[in-house]
């Protein structure tokens, strides 16, 4: 009777894995949308710098798009902002995953070469993100003037359906260790 305890406990853990993997493996943390042809999504980073990063992505002619945006900078008790702090960024595809969390690190910098990935189901797509104005090296006498640090989103587009792409981003995202 133990035996068939222990098989019937057993079997019972390994559907509840089986049928638990098969919708993906994202315990994390995400944002889920749908995006039209034409739609974006805005994203924000932090105020840890003189400006902030800031970037859009979005689906333009069954194309994964990103863009940057420009920011002002905060130069603290100076009420001359520099109006045309640029966010750099560009998108890579990482091919076919299994959700969201699959995606574990940042892809070579020598892959990141466009703006812009076909968009294809179940791929996983990571964005690079960095501050372009050049402070840190147009004033370096100025500690308070820098650039944000280079930060990175991560995609995941679950499926092309007739309404648009449903998708799954995940801002900042820290690649594992």
């Amino acid at each position: 009777m133990k035996k068939f305890r222990f098989l019937a406990i057993a079997m019972a853990a390994m559907m509840t894995f089986g049928l638990t993997s098969c919708k993906g493996d994202d315990d994390i943390d995400y944002t889920g949308t749908t995006l039209k042809d034409g739609e974006t999504v805005t994203i924000y980073g932090d105020n840890a710098a003189s400006y902030q990063l800031r970037f859009t992505f979005g689906i333009e002619g069954g194309n994964i798009v990103v863009a940057g945006l420009n920011d002002s900078a905060d130069l603290g008790t100076n009420p001359n902002y520099f109006t045309n702090c640029p966010t750099g960024v560009s998108i890579v595809d990482v091919g076919k995953v299994n959700g969201l969390k699959k995606i574990k690190e940042y892809p070579a910098d020598g892959e990141f070469t466009s703006a812009t990935a076909v968009a294809a189901e179940k791929h996983g797509y990571v964005i690079k993100a960095w501050g372009a104005a050049g402070l840190s090296v147009s004033y370096p006498d100025n500690p308070n003037l820098k650039d944000p640090e280079t930060k990175y989103a991560r995609i995941w587009l679950e499926e092309a359906n007739g309404t648009g792409y449903n998708l799954r981003y995940d801002f900042p995202f820290v690649a594992e260790e």
